[in-house]
């Protein structure tokens, strides 16, 4: 049990950065952040060379932005399930089928 915080996050883009926006944002006390990404999307998905650097960006960006020191952790929520391949692994550090929102 770690106390969190939610929120979403949202960036006109500028000068200086590329708007961008974070579906969740779970603020941690262990000192991290879950940057949650929502994907719906009709078959398993897998992330192509483009959209992985869609998703560094979107990491760095709001590391950037934020100043924050925290550990930070890409986790995905995608309707079924994603497949990993080259682009996801070391990039992705939890994915989940969107099941999980509807479990009693």
């Amino acid at each position: 049990s770690v106390y969190t915080r939610s929120a979403s996050f949202y960036l006109k883009g500028d000068d200086t950065h590329a708007g961008t926006q974070i579906d969740l944002l779970i603020d941690r006390n262990d000192q991290s952040i879950n940057v949650v990404e929502v994907k719906f999307y009709d078959g398993v998905f897998s992330i192509t060379k483009d959209y992985a650097q869609k998703l560094q960006t979107k990491v760095q960006t709001f590391r950037e932005v934020s100043q924050t020191n925290k550990q930070i952790f890409l986790t995905l929520i995608i309707a079924r399930g994603m497949k990993p391949n080259i682009h996801s692994i070391g990039l992705v550090d939890q994915d989940f089928d969107a099941g999980i929102l509807f479990l009693e």
